[in-house]
């Protein structure tokens, strides 16, 4: 039996919060009148965001820092958080197995040091915390929350960690802490590390652009339903320990994502199939079982691919403006 909602509450503490998932959440967040908390590394990239910088308090902080994570947890008190910290850099294992202790230190470490605070400063009511598709690796599509995982990467073995380690502790914690795991999120202001950003670029500075066969299946998730995910996990004080897949439930290959891609902003480039940029550890198949989602949330994924793309060009293409850029 589920409980009923509760109203969204703040103040809201977003770890991540500089980062493009974690950006469009604040910005929902301050648009509801919410008073919201970012911390993030010294030094770190603000400007995803620079429109609403005065209606949010800023914390530099490092989560492998306990005594300071304890220090702005006392201070700004939050009623509501939201984990979306990590480091998307290491999601692929390199030959000399470099960013492997880096992983357990920012992920697993920081995470636990936030939970454990959140623990010992007066409990916040909620903690949603986001993992993400590769925890579960080369494992049977489409994914379900009971398989077990099979990670490939020092990224995705430290969110199985951690995952494992907030259900361990959930029996003991006041609050309840729910993991979402996205499927592979596009949308305006994404890394161009990642294929879309790069090769709408590509596109709109009139490049040929490499990539690998494309014969990957990948389930992909607007941005902007991941945040609608986040709220509405965010008032269910019931689904603690819960994970619960959010993604679109539709294959797309990557190849006939790029050709869209290229169709829809109008370019005249050339995809050009690379073998060097195959990954030993390329996962093949991605697609979300997201039945639990709707049954739970109530949610599922409304906005078609052709729409996202469409949006997420548009914001490129303002970007690269000359008054703009």
């Amino acid at each position: 039996m589920t409980s009923p909602p509760v109203p969204l509450s703040g103040p809201v503490l977003v770890t991540g919060g500089t980062g493009f998932l974690g950006s469009h959440l604040v910005r929902a967040l301050v648009a509801r009148g919410l008073e919201v908390h970012v911390p993030h590394r010294p030094g770190s990239d603000r400007r995803r965001l620079t429109d609403v910088a005065g209606r949010v308090t800023f914390w530099p902080l490092d989560l492998t820092d306990a005594d300071g994570v304890e220090a702005t947890c006392r201070e700004a008190r939050p009623e509501t958080v939201v984990h979306l910290a990590g480091n998307t850099s290491l999601r692929f294992l390199k030959p000399d197995l470099a960013g492997v202790r880096e992983s357990v230190e920012q992920s697993v470490l920081g995470s636990l040091n936030l939970v454990l605070a959140l623990h010992r400063t007066g409990a916040p009511r909620i903690v949603v915390r986001a993992g993400g598709v590769e925890e579960y690796g080369r494992g049977p599509a489409p994914f379900a929350e009971t398989q077990r995982e099979a990670p490939v990467s020092p990224y995705s073995a430290s969110q199985v960690a951690v995952t494992h380690y907030l259900q361990m502790l959930q029996p003991a914690l006041a609050f309840p802490v729910v993991t979402l795991r996205p499927a592979l999120v596009y949308g305006p202001a994404q890394s161009e590390e990642f294929l879309i950003p790069s090769l709408i670029r590509h596109c709109l500075e009139g490049r040929d652009f490499s990539m690998t066969s494309g014969e990957q299946v990948r389930d992909l998730v607007y941005v902007a339903d991941v945040v609608d995910a986040v709220l509405l996990a965010a008032v269910r004080l019931d689904l603690g320990g819960r994970v619960i897949n959010v993604g679109s439930g539709r294959r797309h290959k990557v190849a006939e994502v790029a050709r869209a891609v290229v169709r829809l902003s109008g370019a005249a480039i050339a995809l050009r199939v690379d073998p060097a940029r195959a990954r030993a550890s390329e996962i093949q198949d991605h697609c979300f079982d997201t039945g639990l989602a709707e049954r739970l949330l109530g949610w599922r994924s409304t906005t078609d691919l052709e729409a996202g793309l469409t949006t997420t060009i548009a914001w490129y293409r303002e970007q690269l403006r000359p008054d703009t850029a």
